[in-house]
């Protein structure tokens, strides 16, 4: 008799498992496939593979949904894990077969088993596959085992030989197996040949997303919920509790259009959420369970190593719990770690200790963790997640000691930690406590090394006003000037320098012999700073009087940072004096010395922007981009928000030069985050860039905005905010202003920089407005600064600006090569413009049309929205137009998608993370992050998962969005 299955029964059972199916359309479509198949007469096996709550039941339900009504009889049962030991208990109660069945076959059954016979189980066996296939006569039969991993070792074996019978009989057997210990019964089942396995992967993150709305009845939900959700790995029973904890828990709002979003950010899980998930996770044995809560005290992912010091256990103890927690799919392997398959569960987990047992419990992890080794930064989160946020206790006195030895390194390594600790760590000491200075002096170097340049100078400054020790003054003094410098306070750091150097004068050098080591070391840097910041002045004697000392003082003294400094400054020095190669030379001797030690890692990051502006006027391009590359590599793993926002903006000037544009705005709007924590200098560059751009993009809101916000800055006499400023002047037809703003180039004294880029441009303008004079000495000037050295941008820009003045196209074609083999897109457009013009004014309008035609495809791919209209004022009255029916005009949908969106959609469509594409595209995470939000917007998707959609109904990935190119038969001349 067939042990019906009801519709409540199994909704109640598809609820225990995940409630909702989403995202399950093959694997339903599949068991539907094989219940049709055993209707018509032919046997199957199915096997269900999938971590506990990813949805088995549920798929089950929907897959066997009015079975009974196609004439089935359906049997079905879950295994016990408590009840493996008595043989065929999952088959048996599969079966209905009990001592008062009404069938007498079942009955006899039942009676078997309950006799003395030598080995009952064998016989029942037997009995029981009579009984089935009798059953398979009258009706096809469907056999539904349930967590068979826990099945008994007897039943497994009746389940192995009805796989045998599938071929001759109308019988379906469907097991659902879920993680467990290795069991080689359970293995050689699942790798029947007969049986058709489906394996229930992880919802992915859209499908999560529509589970939740599902189960909220709501259209969607909003990006701090989606970011809660991601918690449970895909997996939908923890999707559900989490969905049900904060709904009944009241952190959950609609909004107008039927959008769920938490109420506000969770600062820890809901207390109803913990239980319930720890109450799943309760079958565990105490060991395990202990072990498990001390893994997750050690984070998402934690070594054997690191487990076995803080349980007190030896790794060989901890390998039985391992496995069990692998099975069991609460932890997975990780390479050489473990790491927790939920991150919704090990916050359980650890959020379920009770706090003064936590803290206790992160201090013993700090110190059990100390010696071994471990990462200094590990141990420091332990202890500080050891102190109570809400009192003023500070660490004992094993943690003070610890941090007394490490703080210099961690506040390199981790300062936004290393400030936490040594803030709490500090202001708990008694004033008159040895330990407490050099903690505050590591705390103003971690503030530093932030950003947080006010709080660091304040701590310095009273620092130097209380100490005695001539040491600390060295020290504090070279921090404090650091951070004047970094942030363009140049005189006031000079003061510093000079005082704590004796004036700089070059008999202090001769007194370096009776200090200290570490006192010299200081004097050393400050020596080398001193040099950095009389350049920018020019007092270059000065300069390389002070480079000089540093470098002789910091070899003395084995002081790699001082010497790094000092070579530095060299560098420029040669630069100044035109000598790019050398100063290249100098600037990688100087990263040699500095090496990898993470103290040195401002000043790497300086020396590698440099370098990168040498290698790029050297017409290296390629070596110059990986310098990009090195820098964002070090703020990758050694990142704070200055050094970031220092790469970023690196990167975006380097994008510009070589006209990548939506890279370069990518970049530039990611170091927006790091704004408020970035050197001066670097904030009037940003701005002054973005403005450059959104000039050249015709973006008068834009450049305005970057402007006005860096209006009383001396950084607006710059190269990009010339441009920018003198391009919006000839946009609103300010011939005159343009012109003057161009014009300051001519007033400053250049050394090699970045005049050159300014001055072809302030002699087209010249000559537009007859004023041959200043076009004559833009001229001499860019001339001049070719002859100098030997860097073939300069170059190029000079034999530009003479192409202009004697008006003759030959020469500006010669440009036109020397902008290609030096990949500067904008200024080899700007050149075939200016030799389109030539052409024509000579009546070669072949020339002038080609060139023309070649200028407006680069400045299309630029978006540079003005320069085309400027192009296209120019030649209009040589009678060209340019086509416009073909221009971009989408603002949504792929064709809006510029083509650096349409690489990056292509490659989320591939199935890359947002790393992989950083990597193969050359740009840092943040900017990925940057591009696929556009592309999101644009696409009017909510997920990866809809870009690839998307991207998969486009006739080819790799056809890129027509250009609003001139045609030349569409040119009249």
């Amino acid at each position: 008799m067939a042990r019906q299955v009801s519709s409540k029964e199994r909704v109640v059972e598809s609820l225990a498992d995940g409630a909702v199916l989403v995202d399950r359309d093959n694997e339903v479509r599949r068991l539907k496939d094989a219940v049709r198949h055993v209707v018509q007469g032919r046997g199957a096996a199915v096997w269900i593979d999938g971590e506990p709550g990813i949805g088995k039941s549920a798929l089950l339900a929907a897959g066997l949904d009015g079975v009974e009504g196609l004439g089935c009889q359906v049997f079905r049962a879950a295994a016990d894990e408590f009840a493996r030991r008595c043989p065929l208990r999952v088959m048996l109660e599969c079966l209905g077969i009990t001592p008062n069945s009404p069938d007498p076959d079942r009955r006899a059954i039942s009676d078997l088993l309950s006799s003395a016979a030598a080995d009952p189980s064998t016989v029942a066996a037997d009995r029981l596959l009579v009984l089935i296939e009798g059953m398979c006569t009258t009706a096809p039969v469907v056999l539904v085992i349930d967590d068979i991993q826990w099945a008994d070792a007897a039943s497994l074996l009746v389940w192995h030989r009805l796989g045998r019978m599938i071929e001759r009989l109308p019988l379906l057997l469907i097991a659902a197996c879920g993680p467990a210990p290795h069991r080689p019964d359970l293995a050689l089942l699942r790798r029947d040949r007969t049986a058709s396995v489906i394996t229930l992967s992880p919802l992915g993150e859209a499908s999560t997303a529509e589970l939740a709305g599902q189960l909220l009845d709501a259209d969607s939900v909003g990006p701090t919920l989606r970011q809660v959700l991601r918690g449970a790995a895909g997996n939908p029973c923890y999707v559900h509790q989490i969905v049900n904890s904060l709904q009944r828990d009241g952190y959950l709002t609609r909004s107008a259009v039927n959008a769920v979003e938490l109420t506000s950010e969770l600062a820890r899980m809901p207390e109803s959420l913990t239980t319930a998930i720890s109450a799943r996770l309760r079958h565990a044995d105490d060991t395990t369970w202990e072990v498990l809560r001390m893994a997750a005290l050690l984070g998402p992912a934690f070594s054997v190593t690191d487990l076995s010091a803080v349980c007190g256990r030896s790794v060989a103890d901890l390998a039985g719990v391992a496995e069990q927690a692998i099975a069991s799919g609460i932890l997975v392997e990780s390479g050489a770690r473990l790491e927790f398959r939920h991150t919704v569960v090990r916050q359980a987990l650890y959020e379920g200790i009770p706090t003064p047992l936590r803290l206790a419990l992160h201090n013993q992890a700090a110190r059990a963790l100390g010696p071994t080794g471990a990462r200094i930064e590990y141990v420091a989160g332990h202890l500080l997640a050891a102190l109570p946020g809400e009192t003023a206790v500070g660490l004992d006195d094993w943690g003070v000691d610890w941090l007394v030895q490490h703080a210099r390194k961690l506040a390199h390594r981790a300062s936004e930690l290393a400030v936490d600790l040594l803030t709490s760590a500090s202001d708990a000491l008694d004033p008159d406590d040895p330990r407490r200075e050099p903690l505050r002096i590591r705390l103003a170097e971690a503030l530093l090394l932030l950003g947080r340049t006010e709080e660091a100078e304040e701590l310095a400054e009273a620092i130097l006003a209380d100490t005695r020790d001539p040491e600390i003054t060295a020290e504090m003094s070279w921090l404090l000037a650091w951070s004047l410098t970094m942030w363009g306070r140049l005189d006031k750091a000079r003061i510093v320098i000079e005082n704590a150097i004796g004036g700089g004068k070059p008999s202090h050098a001769g007194k370096a012999g009776r200090k200290s080591n570490t006192d010299s070391r200081w004097i050393a840097r400050l020596h080398g700073l001193l040099a950095r910041i009389t350049l920018p002045i020019g007092q270059v004697e000065i300069a390389e009087a002070a480079a000089r000392r540093a470098l002789d003082a910091g070899r003395e003294v084995g002081d790699r940072f001082a010497t790094g400094l000092a070579l530095h400054a060299t560098g420029v020095i040669s630069a100044q004096r035109w000598d790019l190669a050398g100063a290249a030379a100098e600037f990688d001797r100087a990263l040699s010395e500095l090496g990898n030690d993470p103290e040195c890692t401002d000043q790497r990051l300086l020396i590698l922007a440099d370098l990168r502006g040498v290698l790029f006027e050297l017409g290296k391009v390629d070596k110059a981009e990986q310098t990009v590359r090195e820098m964002q590599a070090i703020v990758q793993r050694y990142g704070t928000s200055p050094r970031r926002g220092a790469a970023r903006l690196c990167a975006a000037e380097h994008f510009h030069a070589t006209g990548r544009w939506d890279e370069a705005v990518a970049e530039l709007e990611s170091a927006m985050e790091c704004y408020d924590r970035m050197a001066a200098t670097h904030q009037s560059r940003l701005r002054c860039l973005a403005a450059a751009i959104a000039s050249h993009r015709d973006q008068r809101d834009t450049v305005e905005e970057h402007l006005a916000a860096v209006s009383e800055s001396p950084d607006l006499r710059t190269e990009f905010a010339l441009l920018a400023q003198s391009a919006w002047y000839e946009r609103d037809g300010r011939q005159d202003d343009a012109a003057a703003a161009l014009g300051a180039a001519l007033a400053r004294d250049e050394h090699p920089g970045t005049r050159h880029t300014l001055l072809p441009l302030l002699v087209r303008l010249a000559l537009a407005r007859d004023d041959r004079d200043t076009a004559v000495r833009a001229t001499e000037a860019c001339e001049a600064d070719a002859a100098c050295g030997s860097a073939p941008a300069i170059a190029a820009a000079a034999r530009h600006c003479r192409g202009l003045l004697e008006g003759d196209p030959a020469l500006i074609d010669a440009v036109v090569e020397a902008y290609r083999r030096l990949e500067q897109p904008l200024k080899r457009a700007q050149a075939l413009e200016d030799s389109a013009v030539l052409h024509a004014r000579r009546g070669d309008l072949g020339a002038a049309r080609g060139a023309y035609v070649e200028a407006i495809r680069i400045y299309t791919d630029l978006g540079a929205k003005w320069d085309l209209l400027r192009a296209d004022s120019r030649l209009r009255p040589y009678g060209m137009r340019r086509l416009r029916a073909r221009r971009r005009s989408a603002t949504t949908g792929w064709e809006a998608l510029t083509p650096t969106e349409l690489r990056v959609a292509r490659l989320v469509a591939a199935g890359h993370a947002n790393a992989d594409i950083a990597a193969i595209l050359f740009a840092s995470r943040r900017t990925i992050e940057v591009h696929v939000s556009r592309i999101l917007a644009k696409l009017g998707a909510r997920s990866r998962v809809e870009i690839a959609i998307e991207a998969a109904r486009q006739p080819s990935l790799d056809q890129h969005v027509p250009l609003p190119v001139p045609q030349e038969d569409r040119l009249c001349g």
